[in-house]
């Protein structure tokens, strides 16, 4: 499974410390300066439904007004496949304490009481499109397996309201794309971060990050690679998610995470000026792995959001316990929690 391993269930308690560490260009000119002043070290949400009874997965969060909302993936116990994904919603007034609320739109088991949206939709990453129609103004990017393809193919969809999704049937990408991808309406531009895989055939080689854009959110052009490990990199260290925000009309960021020989997955990170060419900023993580919910992996979702002081934004993840490779409904049950960093920019 591409993703995330064992949680142990904590409870939903925020609590928070300030790291000790920045991360700044390794070439040491006045690029941005990163550092995480609080992280949660318990889960804010986590896995407590039948439909997350294996685990929880890859996050996306926006505040729009007063209101936050948080789109997740989760799996039940009959997972064969990341086919077998429920694309789930939960809210909350504060970014804190999240319901789950009842949606009456998918019947799982017999019971539409349940906060599904949909299934069978892997990787679901949500963005705001302010100009579009009021009918489209939520999008969603997502990877399915089409029938009779071993690849995974980015789809698109559109909301009026984030909760009710209406998928388009031909792909906007068709390049195997394994993960949450991103989306992001810049300008007069759709960009497309996604992942890729640096060998010639399908899964093979490393996971490496790819850019793909489109004038409309549909016929995404082939990506090209612009974010892989290197020699100075940990052996074997492959770049897993690209988890991209839009800062300013110059500043992108990128939170991917690292995936270790060991399975572990710290958060590194990369900036850009121009959404299309990005460079590292530092060698070490940005964020290692916690102590208790995230103390193996940390996968950033998509959407900075802005915090109460300036050049501060809060960050949502999925925080994970055990291995990579060791995520397997016969290893954990109830996996995966979302924690939340809070992050200050500077030069």
């Amino acid at each position: 499974m591409e993703f995330f391993p064992r949680l142990v269930l904590l409870g939903c308690v925020l609590a928070s410390f300030v790291l000790p560490h920045s991360v700044v260009a390794d070439n040491g000119t006045s690029e941005p300066v990163l550092t995480v002043i609080e992280r949660t070290t318990q889960p804010l949400l986590e896995a407590d439904r039948p439909w997350e009874d294996f685990c929880i997965g890859y996050c996306s969060v926006l505040r729009v007004g007063n209101d936050w909302h948080l789109w997740y993936d989760s799996y039940d116990r009959n997972y064969r496949d990341d086919n077998d994904c429920y694309s789930c919603y939960a809210c909350s007034k504060d970014g804190v304490h999240w319901k789950k609320p009842p949606l009456g739109i998918y019947s799982y088991q017999g019971n539409k009481n349940n906060n599904i949206m949909g299934f069978g939709t892997h990787g679901v990453t949500v963005f705001l499109d302010e100009k579009a129609p009021t009918a489209e103004r939520f999008k969603a990017v997502g990877v399915r397996q089409p029938k009779g393809k071993s690849a995974w193919w980015v789809y698109g969809a559109t909301s009026p309201d984030g909760i009710h999704w209406k998928w388009h049937p031909e792909p906007l990408l068709k390049k195997n794309s394994d993960t949450a991808d991103i989306c992001i309406h810049d300008g007069d531009v759709y960009r497309l971060y996604a992942r890729m895989w640096s060998g010639p055939k399908r899964f093979s080689g490393n996971r490496i990050i790819g850019y793909s854009q489109s004038p409309r959110f549909e016929n995404f052009s082939d990506p090209v690679a612009i974010l892989a490990a290197d020699k100075d990199d940990p052996s074997n260290t492959q770049f897993y998610n690209p988890a991209t925000s839009r800062i300013s009309d110059d500043l992108y960021l990128m939170f991917p995470s690292g995936l270790m020989p060991d399975g572990s997955l710290p958060v590194y990170t990369a900036f850009s000026r121009d959404g299309k060419q990005f460079r590292r900023l530092a060698r070490k993580p940005l964020l290692e792995s916690g102590k208790g919910f995230d103390n193996k992996g940390i996968y950033v979702g998509s959407c900075a959001i802005p915090g109460e002081k300036p050049n501060t934004y809060w960050l949502y993840y999925l925080g994970t316990s055990v291995p990579h490779d060791d995520n397997l409904p016969t290893k954990v049950h109830g996996s995966g929690g979302i924690g939340r960093f809070l992050l200050k920019i500077g030069q």
